[in-house]
């Protein structure tokens, strides 16, 4: 729940403090230099706020400390994404200044949340060019923050793959967003961008100080313009609450798309890479095609190695059908073909580029950017411009050449945009997205379009379906894609889907080229489990005609689609480790909770431990364990499970059921790796029987387990089999089930003796 009025913010710049929601006069005082912020559970932040611009070669700074205040602070009743708020602004500079700043202040009135944003004006007659808007800088005297015991505060980059550290011992920056977290009592804050899309922003603490501000890439501001900044959010509230609000605003102002949901299916990277060719392709697409109850319909996805050259993305020899003849037996097996490309990446003797050279990237010296040779792209590769009025033109052809050829899914990769741009006003922030205004406008609507980013940007909220939020997952390296993966889960669903990559159907395979996992099965079954609880992309890389792998294809049933619920990671913000993962489902027929514990140390084994509160999980309620892997109810517990010494890259993947009386409960599922929340669609229960519906995600065989103190037998079956009813404990029964049908209605009905 929000509670109200529990945060004031008021000011040094304020002769009367903002003490309640409907508080409206404030007014400024000719000295004011800073502005104050109150929490309910430290002393106060001091802070100031300014604009750093460069005119002729010199750096300046204007703002609250070095500008008088000019004329009356007005307050007004705005509008934000989360309820109305009071808006208090003010003028710094003299009437004849060259450079004045203004600063804005929104608090919210139901939530404990205040917003910050600065604007530079020029009045001079000469072009600044604006470096940086700090808009709450504690730093070198400029305020104070005084958190007591630093040491307990631990800072959390939300943005970025560096790990978490404490506010005593972090000495660096954080990009975009932080959320600080006390460990000892969980009281929290966050501060970060809030839109619409300005610039990019920082968090950096120095010396346990900070400071927040927009990143405003020199743009030019000419004689008599104005250009704000970011407006940035500090909240504090809760750390749920705070993630929360924070990536919903940001949707809102970036308008996020809503439109698509998860999808599946194959990718050639890590089965072929650059080695792809068509026959390979054709035998997987007859694969996937005559064992749709395995491989559902899913995404054909055809990545790097197909095209005549980097820039020129139509198909070389080795696809001799052309790719547009590719997607059109694609779409007949009734799936969706799939096209990776780098379209900002370009041969070096492209004959577009020897054309266009003034529209290849260059840095400051003037000199194009080039990346070296390598053996997926040994020619090395120049970047294109997108801001170019040329590079416009190409860059929507090879969209809409995708498009034309039948594509319904692109992979967009290797986004760096530069940071020398046709337009001097445009930030970096704004020159990705009107790149991918530009790709999103040639692709239409229809066209699912996966950014593959590695870590998460707002440059491409509103234009994408899924981001890719982690780095390539090569088996050998589950843990490194596990600290990202795992933390970036706040964006699922919200900004984007969320695309882990791929993830594979065994530990090691003799078929598979890019090798084995080396921490084991147990990382590997980390890694699988993650992939299927994400919930965006369930994706695999495998040589799936060949015969040791058509062993394994259950593992992929189990994962296909992805979770139907959205997973949290509950130790975010509270923990540097990533170690409980998962969601509380509420359901018609019962709730219940999945969660992943994972001991993320690489070196030796830990317990790992769940509080119920945490998890979503009714207080003083028996609640029976089910261990996917295992497929079977381990035991039953209140309040609390500790996983006991769990070894090093290994997971618990548990259901949590409430046990309610001694009627029929379902508490376990091995058909799919959410554990019920996927593959079962409802569950009716009277006093003579129980009906099953199931939807068609999941496994072709396996087990569903019932708690029931009466015994259960089997009765009708649709588009599946009961294979048999055993008793698997006290009260326990495991319903075994074949050949579920994809596409299919499917349902189960058992009989209460």
């Amino acid at each position: 729940m929000i509670k109200k009025n529990r945060f004031k913010l008021f000011s040094s710049l304020f002769i009367a403090s903002m003490l309640s929601a409907t508080a409206a006069e404030a007014t400024f005082t000719p000295k004011a230099d800073s502005y104050t912020v109150k929490s309910d559970f430290s002393a106060n932040f001091t802070a100031s706020a300014s604009a750093v611009y460069n005119v002729d070669g010199k750096n300046h700074r204007v703002g609250t400390k070095n500008l008088p205040l000019n004329g009356k602070v007005s307050v007004s009743t705005v509008s934000t994404p989360f309820g109305d708020a009071i808006q208090t602004e003010a003028l710094y500079g003299a009437d004849n200044a060259d450079y004045k700043f203004t600063l804005k202040i929104k608090q919210l009135k139901d939530l404990k949340a205040f917003t910050v944003q600065g604007i530079f004006h020029n009045h001079s007659d000469k072009n600044a060019n604006l470096a940086v808007i700090d808009l709450f800088d504690t730093i070198g005297g400029s305020g104070s923050f005084g958190i007591a015991d630093p040491a307990k505060w631990l800072i959390t980059p939300l943005m970025q793959h560096d790990h978490a550290k404490t506010l005593a011992e972090m000495n660096g920056s954080a990009k975009e967003v932080a959320l600080f977290v006390n460990t000892d009592n969980d009281k929290s804050f966050l501060m970060g961008p809030a839109g619409p899309a300005e610039a990019h922003c920082r968090i950096e603490v120095r010396g346990k100080e900070i400071k927040a501000y927009a990143e405003m890439d020199r743009v030019l501001v000419e004689p008599g313009e104005s250009r704000r900044s970011e407006e940035m959010l500090f909240i504090f509230e809760d750390s749920k609450t705070n993630t929360d609000v924070w990536t919903q605003w940001v949707a809102h102002t970036h308008k996020a798309l809503s439109n698509k949901g998860p999808v599946y299916g194959w990718c050639s990277w890590y089965d072929r890479t650059t080695k792809i060719d068509e026959a390979h392709v054709m035998d997987v697409l007859e694969t996937l095609d005559s064992n749709p109850n395995t491989f559902g319909k899913g995404i054909v996805q055809i990545d790097d190695g197909y095209q005549i050259m980097d820039g020129n993305w139509n198909g070389n020899a080795k696809f001799p059908s052309n790719m547009s003849r590719v997607a059109k037996k694609v779409r007949e097996a009734g799936m969706i073909p799939g096209v990776w490309f780098a379209p900002l990446m370009v041969n070096p003797e492209h004959p577009w580029k020897k054309a266009n050279p003034e529209a290849i990237q260059t840095n400051a010296k003037g000199i194009s950017s080039f990346m070296n040779p390598n053996p997926f792209h040994p020619d090395g590769a120049n970047w294109i411009n997108p801001s170019h009025p040329k590079s416009k033109k190409f860059l929507r052809q090879v969209i809409e050449t995708a498009r034309d050829n039948g594509y319904g899914y692109i992979k967009i990769d290797f986004n760096g945009i530069g940071n020398q741009y046709v337009d001097p006003k445009i930030t970096r922030l704004q020159a990705f997205r009107n790149l991918y205004t530009l790709y999103r406008d040639a692709a239409g609507e229809d066209m699912y379009i996966l950014s593959c980013l590695g870590q998460p940007t707002r440059g491409v909220i509103g234009f994408v379906n899924a981001a890719r939020v982690g780095p390539d997952s090569h088996p050998a390296h589950f843990s490194h894609c596990l600290e990202s993966v795992l933390r970036f889960q706040i964006f699922n669903r919200i900004w984007w889907n969320n695309d882990a990559d791929v993830s594979y159907l065994d530990v090691k395979l003799p078929s598979r080229r890019v090798g084995y996992t080396p921490q084991g099965e147990d990382m590997w079954k980390t890694w699988h489990n993650t992939v299927a609880l994400t919930g965006g992309t369930a994706m695999i890389s495998e040589p799936i005609n060949k015969d040791d792998v058509k062993a394994v294809w259950r593992n992929y049933e189990i994962m296909r689609p992805g979770s139907a619920e959205n997973s949290r990671l509950l130790t975010l913000g509270k923990s540097a480790e990533n170690s409980v993962f998962g969601f509380n489902a509420q359901r018609t027929f019962g709730n219940f909770a999945v969660y992943n514990l994972y001991n993320s140390d690489k070196e030796k084994s830990h317990d790992i431990a769940l509080d119920f509160a945490d998890a979503g999980l009714p207080a003083d309620t028996q609640c029976a364990i089910y261990d996917f892997w295992k497929n079977e109810v381990t035991g039953y517990t209140k309040d609390s499970y500790t996983a006991k010494a769990l070894a090093k890259n290994a997971s618990e993947l548990l259901r949590f059921t409430p046990i309610k009386g001694g009627a029929p409960q379902l508490v376990g599922s091995n058909l799919h790796l959410s554990i019920g929340a996927t593959e079962i669609k409802e569950i009716f229960t009277t006093k003579s029987m129980v009906k099953i519906n199931l939807t068609d995600a999941g496994a072709q065989n396996g087990d569903l387990v019932f708690y029931s103190e009466k015994e259960l037998t089997a009765g009708s079956a649709e588009n599946c089999k009961i294979a048999g009813i055993a008793k698997a404990g006290k009260n326990l029964w495991k319903v075994s089930l074949t050949g579920r049908k994809f596409d299919t209605k499917q349902s189960v009905t058992l009989k209460i003796k």
